[in-house]
């Protein structure tokens, strides 16, 4: 893993990263492995409650882990109208979803899949802001995006905004094999959380676990960016 200097990618595992930070998203990853999930291709949703829980660091450092393992993973920026993906990872932001999704950049060859500079870790970055971001994830040419990547790829993690505050996160129910919940200590509420839960139930949305972060250790100088696990349901 390379260093990271910018205070952008600060929380995302690099090798200055902690141990025990490490080590705990390596335990996600481990659970992810033994969580269901099916032969072949396992497509997961990231989703929140609200922004600011920590969502796209979080599935950013499950797709490094995964990566790291030897698996063949790609991160999509299902976030079309505030990505943070591409500038985590410093990629370029365009072309991406929007364009796959609209029909501007060519279904068939995937050219807007960018290599990262972690082995094994491709990025279909949000691409450019389009009007209706919603409308386009609800469109047909979805359904042949994930008949195509299925086939190239382990995983696929789907960083998708937050769910309370707009629906697009509930239209990949019949992509993903399921949803992981990020919560941020001392800042999720509870009722929100207890509202995103029951909003996945209500479209019977599988719930492969919940990824506490940010949660401090006692003891220890630093705060813990881990916390994680994946806890079945």
């Amino acid at each position: 893993m390379n260093k990271r200097k910018n205070s952008r990618l600060q929380h995302i595992i690099c090798e200055d990263t902690p141990f025990a930070v490490t080590e705990a998203y390596k335990s996600t990853r481990t659970s992810l492995f033994f969580a269901n999930i099916d032969d072949g291709c396992n497509t997961i949703a990231f989703t929140s409650s609200a922004p600011g829980e920590g969502k796209t660091v979080t599935c950013i450092n499950v797709a490094i882990s995964l990566a790291e393992s030897g698996k063949k993973v790609l991160i999509i920026d299902s976030d079309m109208r505030k990505p943070l993906v591409a500038a985590a990872l410093r990629l370029p932001s365009a072309p991406g979803l929007s364009e796959l999704l609209s029909g501007v950049a060519d279904m068939d060859t995937l050219a807007v899949v960018q290599k990262s500079e972690i082995e094994g870790l491709d990025v279909i970055a949000a691409g450019s802001l389009p009007p209706n971001p919603t409308e386009l994830i609800a469109c047909k040419r979805t359904v042949k995006l994930f008949e195509k990547l299925n086939m190239i790829y382990d995983y696929i993690l789907i960083d998708t905004p937050p769910c309370m505050v707009v629906t697009d996160a509930l239209l990949y129910k019949k992509f993903v094999n399921g949803y992981v919940l990020v919560v941020r200590a001392g800042h999720s509420r509870t009722d929100a959380t207890e509202k995103l839960v029951e909003r996945l139930k209500q479209i019977d949305a599988r719930i492969i676990g919940f990824i506490l972060n940010d949660r401090v250790q006692k003891k220890k100088k630093y705060r813990d960016y881990s916390g994680y696990n994946i806890k079945n349901r």
